[in-house]
């Protein structure tokens, strides 16, 4: 199951066997089938589709007869303490659970006499399965404006059990000032409902109300996105020089105001230099606990001069983690198309949550980690193991996992049977 998932311990009131087991069970496809799902999303993809069997259907080596309603119910609160387990160890493993899929029908009509933005949700499509055993979802549509200054508050449609393809019908208001709207984002999220933890993520769609034609009612269908930090903020200040024959300089100043995720932690900043088609990857040294870090580093590229019309620098502000992966605190993209190889440039660019831009989306990956994380809870999921966290549970207890290779570990207390 990779790295992650076979260096991962759990423990309970009693010390369990090792998850080697679990591979071992999962390792008995044939040579012929491993050998087709090498990549890292096929295998998941094969994991998934293993759980699409029925509860009450046994499965050699993999499922137990339920015998009753009781116990499917005790299989999902077993992977309802799998996935904290999971989400603590790494919050990107349950933040989306695969690509964002489907699309959402909305008609959308904005009254200026009544200063009223009307939105009718009316169905959505092609849907993906968050049920880690099922291939339905429990779909609802939630609808934010963006900045609420009247506080309008959220707005949701009822949920639809078991569908990927739900109907809903349903018109909402948002009071908006005519002279707000330029400058107003509509955010659309559909959820998956769940009865025993948080709601699942399926999909966004960001509109830019600005961006609209408010003439005429607008219906049509929007594609959802995964899902973007609005709440990223700051710039960030650098320098390009080009010398002669083929060498791009990119000298990273300083960024300011960067977002502050923890109260008591301020981040520690680094800036990653990606010119994507060049096999190279710089990064800045770390300045801890800051939000106006200053580098004043200077990084070179071989760019020839032809090439700088198709060129383009990535610039990712990350926040560099004791445990687990880097966090996002923006991203930069710059076009080299217009560079002045005389001039130069120096400048402040804001930076954003850009991975649902169209120039980077079918780019984005989820980093190997959370892959193994992800394939090692699908798979646990499956073989219901360790057994500690698959069984009746009663009375007090600490359940907890940790990965070596990840350097990351999560605990789950339950009380009186019961998760907290």
């Amino acid at each position: 199951m990779g790295g992650a998932s076979s260096t991962a311990n759990m423990t309970g009131q009693r010390q369990q066997q090792p998850e080697r087991q679990a591979s071992r069970k999962i390792s008995t496809q044939s040579k012929t089938d491993d050998s087709k799902m090498s990549a890292d999303n096929e295998r998941v993809s094969r994991l998934v589709q293993a759980m699409t069997a029925h509860p009450r259907k046994r499965r050699q080596g993999a499922w137990t007869t339920q015998a009753t309603d009781e116990g499917f119910d005790g299989y999902k609160e077993s992977v309802y303490i799998l996935k904290q387990l999971y989400k603590k160890m790494d919050p990107a493993v349950m933040k989306t659970l695969g690509d964002a899929k489907g699309e959402v029908k909305l008609s959308l009509k904005y009254d200026q006499h009544r200063q009223l933005l009307m939105v009718k949700v009316i169905s959505a499509r092609d849907l993906s399965a968050k049920d880690l055993r099922g291939k339905e979802s429990d779909p609802y549509v939630k609808l934010d404006l963006i900045p609420d200054s009247i506080t309008n508050g959220s707005k949701k449609t009822s949920h639809v059990n078991r569908s990927l393809n739900p109907s809903y019908n349903e018109i909402f208001t948002f009071s908006l000032a005519d002279k707000d709207v330029p400058n107003s984002l509509l955010r659309i999220q559909v959820l998956s409902h769940d009865q025993l933890g948080k709601d699942d993520f399926m999909g966004e769609k960001i509109i830019e109300l600005g961006q609209m034609d408010w003439s005429e009612i607008t219906t049509r269908w929007f594609e959802l996105e995964a899902e973007t930090d609005l709440d990223i903020s700051g710039e960030l200040e650098i320098s390009l020089s080009y010398k002669l024959p083929e060498t791009l300089q990119v000298l990273i100043h300083r960024a300011t105001d960067l977002v502050c995720r923890e109260k008591n932690r301020p981040p520690h900043p680094y800036v990653k230099i990606i010119i994507p088609g060049i096999p190279k990857v710089e990064e800045t040294k770390v300045i801890k606990a800051s939000c106006e870090p200053e580098w004043e580093e200077i990084f070179e590229f071989n760019v020839p001069r032809e090439e700088l019309i198709d060129r383009y620098i990535v610039l990712h502000v990350l926040d560099k983690a004791f445990l687990g992966s880097a966090e996002a605190l923006g991203q930069v993209y710059i076009d080299l198309a217009n560079l002045d190889v005389n001039e130069g440039y120096k400048g402040k660019f804001p930076l954003a949550d850009l991975k649902n831009s169209d120039r980077v989306r079918t780019k984005w990956a989820q980093t190997a980690t959370v892959q193994e994380f992800r394939e090692a809870m699908y798979a646990h999921a499956v073989y219901r193991y360790p057994k500690l966290i698959f069984q009746n549970h009663q009375g007090n207890k600490v359940l907890s996992v940790h990965s070596r290779k990840a350097g990351s570990s999560a605990k789950i207390r339950i009380l009186n049977g019961v998760p907290t």
